[in-house]
């Protein structure tokens, strides 16, 4: 019955063939099968499957993992398919042409419990995920929903295994103060680009798991390695939280296209790991912080198109990035920027580096007072011996039985090692 199932999966014309040419479907391509034979297997992305191949599928009951990803998938998804699939541990369907109501009713029996991997990214969808799969849906570790319409569930808060969740790209809107990340303390990816969501970055959302970090699309295989924070292209305001510089692992950055205001943190110069620093287009205000120059790793950088001011910090690697980098902030000054600074000590200039150039100019006070020590402690009492008769007297007497003294005692010594030596 598996094999037969398998057959009558419509492929598109110009698809490469696949090998499935043997008797026994479990060595077919991309099919595996368990110990008893039945197949629980199916990787099959990016092999020109075509229409509604799901009424194919529903009587591999035994599946666990199931890849249909960018193919040209066209159809509708069905109670009854994910009624037979409950054994189902990962489901990718991404990047097809699927389309529907998000808000499908999942049997009571099906996919919650065993469900761990499930991305229909890139698709036609819409509507809500209901609050009674989310609810239901334990061992959920990963959920990709980018690329589509709809509403995010409040209930979304309860899939406390989740370590990875994209939203990128969704329409999404809304405060984001409202969704309690603190509940999943398993997040490190969270990737919530590409939408209208407003209001300010919740303080409280980064001040227990110093690992959490937020992602978007364009970055999501870097991630493993680099992790980052984007929240690209939102309305997103108010003031960058100073809890951002507890995240010592971040390596990307990316607040552009928002409206965030006030002044650039210090603390982000805290996160010795960044490697992107994204700032474009916001609202900031105020003078570059002189910290970040301690970002030595940094690699990619813009804060252009805001209300900054003040000189670049100099001798320093921001000054090593283009003048794009800084463009749009008319009171900015001093390399790369053709507009000079004055000759006057800029406000910006830290205050350790001010201090060490006033002291390159003030005379070494230590060896002064060594000088002064040895000629006031030399004359004391050379000055003395020279002005009392006296006191000159009985300082040669003094010595000359000093002398005397220590003339008997080495004669008597050396007559008593050579007594015992013979």
């Amino acid at each position: 019955m598996d094999r037969n199932s398998l057959l009558s999966l419509p492929f598109y014309a110009n698809s490469p063939p696949l090998n499935w040419s043997s008797t026994d479907c479990c060595n077919w391509e991309g099919i595996a099968c368990d110990p008893r034979g039945y197949v629980n297997h199916i990787s099959l992305p990016s092999k020109g499957l075509i229409g509604n191949i799901f009424p194919f599928l529903e009587n591999l009951t035994h599946l666990s993992y199931l890849n249909l990803s960018h193919n040209l998938l066209s159809s509708t998804l069905s109670t009854r398919l994910f009624s037979s699939l409950n054994q189902l541990i990962v489901l990718d369907l991404s990047s097809n042409y699927l389309a529907g109501d998000l808000s499908f009713q999942f049997s009571s029996e099906g996919l919650h419990a065993s469900i761990q991997v499930l991305d229909i990214s890139s698709n036609y969808f819409n509507g809500t995920i209901k609050s009674s799969f989310l609810q239901r849906a334990w061992n959920l570790t990963k959920l990709n929903l980018s690329n589509n319409t709809g509403s995010l569930p409040q209930s979304l808060m309860n899939c406390t295994n989740l370590v990875e969740l994209n939203l990128w790209s969704n329409l999404f809107e809304g405060n984001i103060t409202t969704l309690n990340f603190s509940c999943l303390h398993q997040l490190t990816v969270l990737d919530m680009g590409q939408n209208d969501f407003t209001a300010l970055i919740s303080a409280q959302a980064l001040e227990n798991d110093t690992t959490f970090t937020y992602g978007r699309g364009e970055y999501n295989s870097l991630l493993s390695i680099y992790p980052g924070i984007s929240l690209k292209n939102n309305s997103l305001g108010g003031k960058i939280p100073i809890e951002i510089g507890r995240l010592k692992l971040l390596g990307i950055l990316d607040l552009s296209d928002n409206n965030f205001s006030g002044n650039i943190p210090s603390q982000i110069s805290d996160l010795t790991n960044l490697e992107k620093l994204d700032l474009f287009a916001n609202r900031l205000s105020g003078e570059i912080p002189v910290s970040l120059a301690s970002l030595n790793f940094l690699a990619s950088f813009s804060i252009a198109n805001n209300n900054l001011y003040g000189s670049i910090p100099s001798g320093t690697q921001l000054q090593s990035f283009g003048p794009s980098a800084y463009e749009g902030s008319a009171g900015l000054c001093g390399v790369p920027l053709p507009k000079e600074c004055t000759h006057t000590v800029n406000s910006n200039e830290d205050k350790e580096t001010q201090n060490q150039k006033i002291g390159e100019h003030r005379i070494p006070s230590f060896p002064i007072i060594v000088l002064l020590g040895f000629i006031t402690g030399f004359w004391g009492v050379c000055g003395s011996l020279v002005l009392n008769r006296n006191w000159r007297i009985a300082y040669f007497r003094f010595l000359e039985n000093l002398g005397d003294w220590l003339y008997v005692t080495m004669a008597v010594s050396w007559a008593r090692l050579l007594r015992r030596l013979l």
